[in-house]
């Protein structure tokens, strides 16, 4: 048998290899042998994360990190690697009480600061991402990403005169062009705060045309999106469709409710609700959907696919989305009622269908324009759908395209589903919510009203965060009205849309 040490040495090894599995079972002999000892805590917590088990991953990370820190003679610069995986992993609390920590061993540099600032800013604390802002410029001063990080920061703090100076200070000099582009998008979203309607879609297009140089971008597949719906609508058949649903679940295990919609039209707000009840639980963007797909093996088409799977194949994959919610979530995606949130799941509608035909769906509706000039405005990671949403037509496409598919699917299949409106929700939360809730067998609970102070006690995966941790109001309801010119050139890409909804 190993000894501890040489445990923990194998399991460094397998790690390097990218062996994962058998780099947790050594940290986990370790451990045995160790029990609490900070170091393979750590090394096991870093293993399960890359290996996609964040709960556990996570928890063994935030514990060890902190039992570290407790540790005399401990160089808190050794730490500052775990507090960022923390962050990157979605535990923004536990990061900032790392770093907090770390501070507190006289950790004083730039990178500290940066990374309490995007900690802080997770979690719409706006007062201390700026003063760790200013402390890491300090450090660095004039350094462009913790520029146009400042700036962004100010604009969700509602500075956003204070951004913008800074915007016209930064694009006045030289800049490498993805701090160009950055403070472009960031000086756009600064000017629509500011009622700078007519320079804003300047910024926006100027942004634009330097995004294709840059790697991030330059390396997503903008057509991958088109070309999957294409295959789908031409492999289209309701009464295949509907023998999937008629077929009944493979297996006993209750369905997650899916929540739907298109980016920034409102499912950032609904999960915030609904995470508000004591019997829901809600993965908020895990890929958990993506992941069990992943398994289907490939075919001539995706209906094709799915429709090949017998029962017992779908049992199974409803098995491996289950492990892959408990891996993310922990035991309680068992315990309560799984609410996957992940806005785009809508391009996924057919395995939805083929895997869990009893499932309820939940598909949040903005009025086109609102939703389309948000999603325009909003800097998103790059992907290839986000990745159509630099310029304005594209953008306005992307959404004709996606919501298209939702109505051919509702329409043809008489879906579990129910569409919620974004300015119903502004405009009478507890009437509207009680109807959202009513088939998913759920009542209203007093909690919801106050959704927007639980929200700030949460990472919000979105950009959506700034505004959930705010009370509702309707200063983005009918925002286009501003930007009508720019409507105009698009019209016929957005009628279909706002004809079906009644906008």
């Amino acid at each position: 048998m190993a000894t501890p040490a040489e445990a923990i040495s194998l399991g460094r090894e397998a790690a390097g290899k990218g062996q994962l599995d058998a780099a947790v079972r050594h940290f986990r002999a370790a451990l045995q042998a160790l029990p609490g000892d900070p170091m393979p805590t750590i090394w096991l917590g870093q293993a399960l994360c890359a290996g996609g088990n964040l709960h556990e991953g996570t928890a063994c990370l935030r514990d060890g990190a902190l039992a570290r820190l407790a540790l005399a003679g401990t160089r808190p610069e050794d730490l500052l690697p775990v507090a960022q995986l923390l962050q990157k992993v979605g535990d923004a609390a536990s990061s900032l009480r790392v770093l907090e920590g770390l501070a507190a061993k006289g950790l004083d540099t730039p990178a500290l600061h940066h990374a309490m600032a995007t900690a802080a800013a997770q979690l719409a604390r706006h007062d201390l991402a700026l003063a760790s802002c200013a402390k890491a410029l300090r450090g660095a001063p004039h350094h462009p990403h913790l520029e146009v990080l400042t700036a962004s920061i100010e604009i969700d703090a509602g500075q956003a005169s204070v951004a913008e100076a800074r915007l016209d200070r930064l694009l006045s000099g030289d800049l490498p062009p993805r701090e160009r582009f950055r403070a472009l998008r960031e000086r756009a979203r600064a000017r629509d705060r500011l009622g700078r309607h007519r320079e804003v879609f300047a910024d926006l297009a100027a942004g634009a045309a330097i995004a294709p140089d840059l790697p991030e971008y330059a390396a997503q597949d903008a057509g991958l999106v088109a070309r999957l719906l294409a295959q789908d609508e031409a492999a289209f058949d309701a009464t295949m469709l509907r023998r999937w649903r008629d077929d009944g679940p493979a297996d006993k295990a209750p369905a997650p409710v899916f929540l739907l919609g298109y980016l920034r039209s409102g499912t950032t707000l609904m999960q915030e609700l609904l995470a508000c009840h004591p019997e829901v639980l809600v993965a908020d963007e895990a890929p958990l959907l993506s992941g069990t797909q992943a398994a289907i093996r490939p075919a001539a088409s995706r209906l094709a696919g799915l429709d090949a799977l017998d029962r017992q194949a779908i049992a199974r994959l409803r098995q491996r989305y289950r492990r892959l919610a408990a891996m993310r979530l922990g035991p309680d995606a068992d315990a309560r009622r799984l609410v996957d949130k992940f806005a785009l799941n809508v391009i996924d509608l057919p395995v939805i269908l083929r895997l869990f035909p009893e499932a309820s769906i939940l598909f949040m509706v903005r009025d086109p324009r609102d939703v389309c000039l948000s999603s325009v405005l909003q800097l998103m990671p790059p992907s290839p759908s986000t990745v159509n949403l630099l310029g304005w037509e594209d953008a306005v496409r992307f959404h004709a395209l996606v919501t298209a598919t939702w109505r051919r699917y509702r329409d043809a299949l008489g879906l579990h589903a129910s569409e919620v409106r974004y300015e119903a929700l502004v405009d009478d939360l507890e009437g509207t919510m009680r109807g959202a809730l009513a088939p998913l067998g759920l009542g209203w609970t007093e909690a919801m009203r106050s959704f927007h102070e639980n929200a700030a006690t949460r990472a919000i995966s979105t950009p959506s965060r700034s505004q959930v941790t705010r009370p509702l109001n309707r200063a983005s309801v009918e925002r286009w009205r501003s930007y009508a010119p720019e409507f105009a050139r698009v019209e016929s890409l957005i009628a279909p849309a706002l004809r079906d909804w009644g906008y």
